[in-house]
């Protein structure tokens, strides 16, 4: 079987795309550091001006990076609008880069890169230009447009880029999302949404020895809710939930008034959200101790990205792809979200897990496998390609 083209193409620039890799590896770029975020940006920024794309930055205030946005313009006005998505931002502190700079060496055999961020995911994001790089110089843009978002956030919830990616997927036909994919022949097709919960409890303080009656302990409460909201974990199918935070009281001598106790909830599916909040509510509307008041809040959630007819269509094209190039794709659901869940959370048919193939993301021993990332970069051209190829014969995802 002859080598795929883009496969060909690929493995001929895996020299630049490695010193392209180690100079944005090398480069701080935890959500915090906006400067660094801002550097890979920039330097991202003249890789898509050097392809002819049309770039902007949606600057952000003092506390993240800006979001980088480029587009392409194709050669079909009634082709596909395409939106590719990938992050800037990783979870290492300042300084991480001096420590451990990008490297290439074995492990059990098999050649790998490592630095902090390298899979998750600068890989993923040089993966997804120099595919695109491939596809422009094969004269192979038969869609409408091609938008590819670099956002500053994701690793923190994508707080400042969830509206402009939003924006951007509605106004697209179909997301393409370059996480890691861990493994050759692996895409994700589900993520769980995730929920964060606070339960509070208001209580009345007083003198722990000399008028302990006249104090409701508010920690004592908590207590009481913590055991009854664990206990809802593994009862509501494909849903988790996990207490993970929990404070309260400020001396020994004095009766607390108030504690609180942070919560993780991951879903399946909405219905699965709606009914672990219902059954969190529960819980809550019933203080064990007279005198305290419990209050459930909600914060950050992100929709669950879950499987729908549209994006099974997307995945069956992926899975052609990857029979031109000898692999059976796999499509498996992930328990952590990404900015997948916002896209497909709007109903704009996604696929994520596009990236680069590696292991123990968001450790300090974090890598890719160099050997896969021709492949892994030809299977996003091939997508692209196809999905251009079914548009071009009237069908719609």
């Amino acid at each position: 079987m002859p080598k795929n083209i883009f496969v060909e193409r690929a493995e001929e620039l895996m020299a630049s795309f490695f010193a392209d890799l180690q100079t944005v590896v090398n480069i701080d770029s935890g959500t915090y550091l906006r400067s660094g975020v801002n550097q890979v940006g920039q330097y991202l920024q003249q890789r898509f001006q050097q392809m002819g794309l049309q770039t902007c930055f949606d600057k952000q205030a003092k506390e993240y990076g800006d979001h980088l946005v480029a587009v392409h313009t194709g050669t079909n006005p009634q082709g596909p609008r395409l939106l590719l998505v990938g992050h800037m931002d990783t979870v290492f502190p300042d300084g991480e880069a001096l420590r451990r700079p990008f490297s290439r060496s074995y492990l059990k055999g098999v050649e790998i890169a490592k630095g902090p961020g390298v899979l998750d995911m600068k890989s993923g994001l040089l993966m997804g230009i120099y595919a695109l790089r491939l596809l422009i110089e094969a004269q192979a843009v038969d869609y409408q447009t091609l938008t590819f978002v670099c956002n500053s956030d994701e690793e923190i919830g994508s707080p400042s880029s969830r509206a402009l990616i939003g924006r951007l997927a509605q106004e697209s036909d179909a997301v393409l999302v370059l996480e890691p994919g861990r493994v050759l022949n692996r895409i994700v097709s589900a993520r769980k949404g995730i929920a964060n919960y606070r339960v509070a409890v208001q209580g009345l303080s007083s003198h722990a020895g000399v008028e302990p009656d006249k104090g409701r302990n508010a920690i004592v409460e908590l207590a009481h809710q913590v055991v009854a909201l664990q206990a809802i974990n593994g009862t509501i199918p494909g849903a988790t939930l996990n207490v993970g935070i929990i404070r309260g009281g400020e001396r020994t001598n004095i009766v607390p008034d108030y504690a609180y106790c942070d919560i993780d909830v991951r879903v399946r599916d909405r219905a699965g959200l709606e009914a672990i909040e219902a059954a969190m509510q529960r819980v809550t509307v019933h203080p064990m101790l007279d005198g305290t008041v419990i209050t459930l809040s909600s914060g950050v959630k992100n929709a669950p990205f879950e499987r729908t007819a549209a994006s099974q269509q997307l995945v069956q094209l992926v899975r052609e792809v990857g029979t031109t190039l000898g692999l059976e794709i796999e499509d498996v659901s992930s328990g952590g979200a990404s900015d997948a869940n916002t896209t497909a959370g709007l109903g704009v048919p996604t696929i994520d897990g596009l990236g680069a193939t590696g292991g123990l993301a968001h450790n300090p021993d974090e890598y890719i496998e160099v050997e896969h990332l021709p492949m892994r970069i030809a299977l996003i051209c091939g997508l692209i390609q196809h999905v251009c190829t079914y548009y071009r014969s009237g069908q719609r995802l």
